[in-house]
């Protein structure tokens, strides 16, 4: 397989593409997520690959895939005439192997070595590292098992309301009639938000919603200290769960000039996500929505539990860990990867384009990652049904196509099991309800938060202070020759 050069690698990272779509011809300014972040982000990645700074305003000069190839194979060339300094020997050391037990922690073995190569090889996969226990959630991607504290999701699937899934993580049971009385009130008493807040998102109504998301969050904070929440007497739990779906929803509103929505105190959650967004909420449709927040409520200690946990470990507040949270939740290789599919698949674009671009995703998220094969993750086939099973809008086939096609792409090293599936037929869904991808994100969180906030607390419950080490891999023993001119 031919090597792909480091400029078109660094593209394919900068751009979210895949590196065979990527040519000498192409106008940097021309592909779509092109903007002066972008410009920063592709010169970090560039001074990174080649190990010193460049020109402020290099980026600005050049027009072209190519031209930028020829930039960087030139400039390459000129560092390597650079004489080395004198103790260049001490260097780069031969690293010694990492003190990464097999198992993951308790060092009597384990299914897989993950110490780092020493000559070159792979960074040590920490993804299967024990570092701990938990009682919210069993996630076993070998044997397609998910629980949620001790039930089989195949238990609640059709049987309990996402109110009840949150009660059941946050509180840590399954409510009985009253406790689901009492604690429909309270968040149907807390979805209101803060004046101070709303105002900020009407304000902010042209950014990306899930940029909105990582904001509001902390300005509830804000207005807590304030003693401007007239919720305050509501569990912050209780109402962080109400009011995410309000604030993207207010947010929408101002952005599309209509009314602010005012939350409605007789529909359920999943009613009232579809009621302030102004779409259609037949049964059909809420059941949907409450299946799709149901199986996205929680999945163990992924990417942004992890960060919450850590953030809460420090004794952050509960505010600053779902901020966190959010922000690890965008990542194209967590949360955010679904709405550029459903993207691709709502234009005229082949199956397969759609399909090679997951499988890029794919194979910057699993190199050298020997993964065993796995069953079907239990939340897939209820989503799946459940998509095919609906024809409320148009354009649902050619939808559902292309995420067969994705399927069928997954990377191999990942078995059987489809890449990131999960997450695209519950976008596929939302797409189906009318819903804008700029709110599959935020639709995710609405669901995930019931999860981080169980995370959370069971973190600050164990009082254990989360603090990983970096083995060192840089140069040692340089020294340092002013310049007498």
């Amino acid at each position: 397989m031919a090597k792909v050069h480091p400029v078109i690698s660094t593209l394919s990272r900068v751009f979210d593409m895949p590196s065979e779509f990527i040519g000498d011809e192409m106008r940097l300014r021309a592909v779509a997520s092109w903007d002066n972040l972008t410009a920063v982000e592709l010169q970090v990645h560039l001074e990174h690959e080649l190990g010193t700074t460049l020109d402020d305003h290099l980026i600005e000069h050049i027009e072209s895939v190519g031209q930028l190839r020829a930039f960087y194979d030139e400039r390459l060339a000129e560092l390597s005439r650079i004489e080395a300094p004198a103790d260049a020997s001490s260097i780069a050391p031969p690293l010694p192997a990492a003190p990464f037990p097999a198992n993951g922690g308790s060092g009597q073995g384990g299914a897989r070595d993950t110490r780092h190569a020493r000559d070159g090889g792979a960074p040590p996969d920490i993804s299967d590292v024990v570092a701990g226990e938990t009682g919210i959630s069993e996630v076993d991607p070998e044997h397609g098992r998910l629980a949620y504290r001790g039930y089989p999701i195949e238990e609640l699937i059709g049987r309990v309301t996402f109110e009840e899934v949150v009660h059941l993580l946050i509180r840590g049971w399954l409510p009985d009639r009253a406790e689901l009385a009492a604690f429909r009130e309270r968040l149907v008493a807390a979805r209101g938000l803060p004046p101070m807040v709303a105002t900020n998102l009407v304000l902010n109504s042209n950014s990306s919603t899930s940029s909105v998301l990582r904001t509001a969050v902390p300005a509830l904070g804000v207005a807590a200290e304030a003693h401007a929440d007239p919720a305050a007497h509501i569990d912050l739990r209780e109402r962080l769960v109400a009011r995410i779906p309000t604030i993207f929803a207010t947010q929408q509103a101002a952005r599309s000039g209509r009314r602010l929505p005012d939350p409605a105190p007789e529909l359920s959650h999943a009613e009232n996500i579809l009621y302030m967004l102004g779409l259609e909420r037949d049964p059909e449709r809420v059941g949907l929505v409450d299946l799709c927040l149901i199986l996205q409520a929680e999945h163990g200690c992924n990417a942004s539990a992890f960060a919450a946990r850590v953030a809460a470990a420090t004794g952050a507040d509960t505010f600053a860990a779902i901020t966190v949270a959010l922000a690890t939740f965008t990542g194209p290789l967590h949360g955010g990867a679904a709405g550029r599919v459903i993207d691709l698949a709502r234009g005229d674009d082949d199956p397969d384009t759609a399909a090679a671009y997951l499988r890029g995703r794919a194979d910057q998220a699993s190199a050298a990652r020997a993964v065993p094969a796995a069953e079907e993750d239990p939340r897939v086939r209820p989503l799946r049904e459940a998509a095919r099973g609906f024809r409320g809008s148009t354009g649902g086939d050619h939808v559902l196509t292309v995420l067969d096609a994705v399927r069928t792409a997954a990377h191999p090293s990942k078995g059987p099991r489809p890449y990131l599936t999960v997450d695209c037929y519950a976008a596929a869904i939302y797409h189906l309800l009318g819903m804008d991808s700029d709110l599959f994100v935020p639709m995710f969180a609405a669901a995930r938060v019931a999860g981080w906030l169980a995370h959370v607390e069971e973190q600050r419950a164990r009082q254990g202070r989360i603090h990983p080490r970096l083995r060192y891999a840089g140069p040692r023993n340089l020294r340092h020759f002013p310049d007498r001119n």
